[in-house]
């Protein structure tokens, strides 16, 4: 199958990690980089608000799209959330090409926060709407896509991993007994206040704008990826699972990236994640801002136990095909059954 594949290039996102499932599958692949529009310059972003929100290269873009699918004439669209693809050019590519348009939609395009008029204007105009969130197919269904899918994030083998420090400074680093990978927002800094005053001393939040949060500056350890994400999660004896509520999210990548790496989950009780794992056996779960706290403080203290479910945790992720070459197969499918 012929795949014209529109995500981020970078090699931890979900456009790259597509793109290798798809080569290594036996797929021709051919990738537009979305990084062209995302260049978070000064003078783009003077642009961003001169054009109300469009990007400095986004003609370029655009124009990129329909050009490929003239000349590379691929089965499939598989654009990855698309927050700069033009409804207009989807309509030319549906008119001029028998090519099926795929969304893989990994925010909520209802979330202002995270969405573009385009992404939303858009939504009609695909085949098929792939969802990471059950809460919004009904939204997208409305806003005129027919088939609504849901397909959820997954893990990468060869970068989720369980990996152990190499040195007295890796191990000083990242060893804590609680951490939260992520970006903060008011959600996530009222639920992280409480354990941040039971562990005052060996709490870790990782990610960006925890600065806006005065209280988390002596907590907050800069962004990590590759295998410095691998080893913050294997260094933290808990490891916090939360979803962005305005996003209406049932999991997040992290919570299947978590296990495989090795590290015991503590995360939000939703229906997604009662579907892969069981509370206390493979991850475990909270219902309430106290429930969290006090479960935290259990399993830093019971090291036996806590070992027990993160090696569940692992082999219920790694041993259940949650992989990204396991979610292309599956959307992969579902263009087929269109085309």
């Amino acid at each position: 199958m012929k795949v014209l594949l529109v995500g981020v290039g970078e090699f931890y996102h979900i456009g790259a990690l597509f793109r290798r499932a798809l080569v290594e599958l036996g797929h021709e692949c051919c990738f537009i980089d979305e990084r062209q529009v995302f260049q978070y310059t000064l003078i783009n972003r003077i642009v961003l608000r001169l054009l109300k929100g469009q990007p400095l290269r986004y003609n370029d873009f655009n124009r990129a799209i329909l050009h490929r699918t003239h000349t590379f004439r691929p089965d499939v669209l598989l654009v990855i959330k698309g927050m700069y693809v033009s409804p207009k050019i989807l309509s030319l590519v549906k008119q001029q090409s028998r090519v099926v348009l795929v969304n893989y939609a990994t925010d909520d395009p209802f979330n202002p926060v995270v969405s573009t008029p385009d992404l939303r204007n858009g939504i009609s105009h695909y085949d098929t709407y792939v969802c990471t969130k059950r809460a919004i197919m009904e939204d997208v269904r409305r806003a005129g896509c027919a088939n609504v899918a849901f397909v959820p994030f997954a893990y990468e083998p060869t970068l989720h991993f369980p990996e152990a420090p190499q040195s007295e400074q890796e191990i000083k680093r990242f060893a804590c007994d609680v951490s939260f990978v992520g970006g903060a927002d008011a959600d996530r800094a009222t639920l992280l206040r409480p354990v941040a005053e039971a562990f005052p001393n060996s709490f870790h939040v990782y990610g960006g704008f925890w600065h806006r949060y005065p209280e988390f500056a002596r907590h907050q350890s800069g962004m990590v990826l590759d295998r410095a994400y691998r080893l913050a999660l294997g260094g933290a004896k808990i490891n916090l699972g939360l979803t962005r509520r305005a996003n209406r999210d049932g999991h997040t990548m992290r919570s299947f990236e978590i296990p495989a790496c090795g590290g015991l989950m503590i995360t939000e009780r939703t229906d997604e994640h009662c579907e892969w794992f069981e509370d206390g056996k493979d991850v475990v779960f909270f219902d309430s801002d106290d429930e969290l706290c006090d479960k935290v403080r259990y399993y830093v203290k019971h090291d036996a136990e806590r070992r027990r479910i993160a090696r569940a945790g692992y082999e219920k992720i790694t041993l259940g095909k949650h992989t990204y070459r396991d979610r292309i197969k599956t959307i992969l499918h579902l263009a087929q059954e269109l085309g």
